[in-house]
């Protein structure tokens, strides 16, 4: 569905949502916050940030460079949390799986969605690399991104489908650590099993830091080659001589 948002915004010459395509971060501009210390933050519910209004149920977009080391934790770390168990999502590396994940709790911590990234031995000892986590507030679901490339959107993990649009409760965020005494749920309206602080697990660049768009949901897409422009170019044109 995106991809065909955004082939329409490229053929009309219009966006129709608040669904940006890019190629590099830098094609955001300046984010709406960036956070540069670890540690707790308030909670985003009905913050306004950026201008946008109730970010927690606005699309966003958050990025943070980080280093992971490899090792035999099996805790989830948190690297960005907010919210609860009952509504919140979190961002956490797991150092014994290899895994990168973000958890999404809604409808009373009922509701589960996760997707999850297997890292490689190379984005394991390569030292910082680039996540960037997205959310579609159309369609309740996040998207992460590992290197620029998509591990996927969130996928439902329990019988009960997420429905409520809000990916931040009441209870407060974090960067690199709990911000409150809950991160997301585990879809009983229970904290998620085995979270923890992120620790020496991994090490979240403070220089870039956390950075938040409000009100945006980036997508890394490929910039089409010369000879698709032309492709698309006969086909709108193509299409327009039908429609006289």
């Amino acid at each position: 569905m995106k991809a065909l948002i955004l082939l329409s915004a490229f053929l009309v010459g219009t966006a129709s949502s608040t669904t940006v395509s890019i190629s590099s971060l830098d094609d955001l501009g300046a984010p709406s916050e960036v956070i540069n210390t670890l540690g707790s933050m308030p909670t985003y519910s009905n913050r306004t940030v950026g201008g946008v209004e109730a970010v927690n149920s606005k699309d966003a977009t958050f990025a943070v460079s980080i280093d992971f080391n490899a090792g035999d934790s099996i805790n989830n770390g948190v690297i960005w949390e907010s919210g609860g168990a009952t509504i919140g999502s979190t961002l956490s590396y797991n150092q014994g799986a290899s895994t990168l994940s973000v958890h999404h709790s809604s409808n009373s911590g009922l509701a589960l969605g996760v997707v999850t990234h297997n890292l490689t031995e190379a984005q394991i000892s390569g030292g910082d690399i680039e996540v960037m986590w997205a959310y579609d507030a159309s369609a309740i679901e996040w998207e992460l991104f590992v290197g620029g490339v998509s591990s996927g959107t969130a996928v439902d993990t329990t019988a009960v489908a997420r429905t409520q649009n809000n990916w931040s409760g009441g209870n407060g965020a974090g960067l690199g650590q709990f911000g409150g005494n809950f991160a997301a749920g585990n879809g009983s309206n229970q904290n998620l099993a085995a979270i923890a602080n992120l620790e020496d697990t991994a090490e979240i660049n403070l220089n870039t830091g956390l950075r938040f768009w409000a009100g945006t949901d980036a997508q890394f897409v490929g910039v089409p080659e010369p000879s698709s422009i032309v492709l698309l170019g006969f086909a709108s044109l193509f299409v327009m001589r039908r429609q006289r």
